[in-house]
């Protein structure tokens, strides 16, 4: 192994017909091989947390605010080690990782198994984005937070529907059980190894992946590896593209919001919040249909972390398309805040629009966590799958008509159900049909 970033002349042997397919899939080809390290869980563990921040000073009182921040808004409860909770997610929430840095892609494991060969596809997939569309824009959007998210969603959401295509076509019958029984090994091995990460922490860790392949879909569907291409080159800047895919074809941005500081106020702490966060927030504390209804209204929002006697607080505030849309927004923020334990949020008018502000209660105060975020991804998911397919033939509007009327025919732990009992039945083709029939008029 290497830091640096020479590739190889050759591909290894291991390796190649999977760059091959990764090749013929995108309609894009490699400059050059690339390094493959195949490496033991505790090589991989060494590399896969090379990233977690050194314990200085600083590093310590900004995780500090950023933990007091979360606990403000009712996601994580209690004392909170970020450095470890982001350890185990880059370790055992993953089994392979493309570094645009040395251009290596590092994989969990020696042996080459179906589910190797399937994750080295999406790994592959990574190493030719990067050399056609430089990946190193994850990192460099200005710290715009929801740019490089959206960004990194169109990234793995591309590598997802590679993945996908080579476990479909490329394994037989008999290795396609091989991998279902590894996946599912590997399934409840990362669900061990985060076990007491909190909820909200892995649902933001894995939303680019839950959202990003129903945006690509869409995308594809639109106008094939082109239109993927496109949106590689020029990526949409907010989040709103991956939380309703539609909402980039009709080119829909991002207002600002005046959040009402005085000038000498310290904060610490600025940026856009995205639709995908509002959602996330809400859901953990209300009914997740509601939560999601009232965050697909998003135009814009502003947020600011400020110090109030010594205390970590929070202030955000909620743009909508429309009137409606800050109603619902408004009415989804009473519920929250009736919910919250600790006394320490609030509804609050900022500059004419919904909002919140909220300071941390304390590590000592149960935030009594549903543990909803864990689940909630199912929702824009299904939102975004629904809408990819139908947009060729019904329209943006006639999309979104469908997904609602899909949507508003399930309940939250029918769309939530991990073994998709819902989605794979016959009863759920039936909504679909209906509802394309429903809105074939939109």
């Amino acid at each position: 192994m290497g830091s640096g970033t020479d590739h190889p002349k050759e591909w290894d042997a291991r390796v190649a017909s999977i760059a091959e397919f990764v090749e013929d899939e995108r309609q894009l080809m490699f400059d050059h091989p690339v390094a493959v390290d195949f490496l033991t869980p505790a090589q991989y563990t060494d590399a896969s947390t090379a990233d977690a921040r050194d314990d200085t000073d600083d590093d310590r009182t900004e995780l500090a605010r950023y933990a007091a921040e979360l606990r403000a808004l009712g996601v994580v409860s209690g004392p909170l080690d970020l450095v470890a909770a982001y350890r185990q997610m880059a370790d055992g929430g993953s089994l392979a990782f493309f570094d645009p840095r040395t251009k290596r892609i590092s994989v969990r494991g020696t042996t080459m198994t179906e589910g190797l060969q399937v994750t080295l596809a999406h790994e592959l997939t990574h190493a030719l984005q990067d050399q056609h569309f430089d990946l190193g824009q994850v990192a460099d959007h200005d710290g715009d937070s929801s740019a490089a998210t959206v960004f990194r969603a169109l990234v793995e959401g591309d590598a997802m529907r590679v993945e996908s295509n080579y476990r479909s076509t490329q394994l037989n019958p008999g290795e396609q059980d091989a991998y279902d029984q590894e996946y599912q090994r590997e399934l409840t091995a990362s669900a061990a190894a985060t076990d007491d990460v909190p909820a909200f922490l892995l649902a933001t860790f894995g939303a680019p992946y839950a959202l990003g392949q129903p945006l690509v879909a869409l995308l594809f569907n639109q106008g094939g590896n082109r239109a993927v291409d496109r949106a590689l080159t020029k990526p949409p800047r907010t989040e709103e593209a991956i939380f309703d895919p539609t909402s980039y074809l009709s080119d829909e941005g991002r207002k600002p919001l005046d959040l009402g500081f005085e000038d000498d106020r310290e904060l610490f702490d600025t940026g856009p919040v995205g639709a995908t966060s509002w959602y996330l927030i809400l859901a953990e504390r209300i009914d997740p249909k509601v939560a999601f209804e009232a965050a697909r209204g998003w135009n814009g929002d502003d947020f600011a972390a400020f110090e109030r006697d010594g205390i970590t607080c929070v202030r955000l505030g909620f743009i909508g398309d429309q009137t409606r849309d800050e109603d619902e927004m408004g009415a989804a923020i009473d519920q929250w805040v009736e919910a919250m334990p600790g006394g320490e949020a609030r509804r609050r008018n900022i500059d004419g629009h919904p909002g919140i502000e909220a300071c941390d209660p304390g590590e000592d105060v149960d935030m009594a966590l549903t543990g909803r975020s864990d689940t909630s991804l199912y929702l824009p998911s299904l939102w975004g799958s629904l809408v990819a397919e139908a947009a060729p033939t019904l329209g943006i509007d006639g999309a979104r008509c469908m997904a609602r009327e899909v949507v508003d025919h399930l309940t939250y732990e029918q769309i939530a159900d991990p073994d998709g009992n819902t989605l794979n039945s016959d009863g759920f083709q039936t909504v679909l049909q209906d509802a394309v029939a429903a809105c074939d008029d939109a």
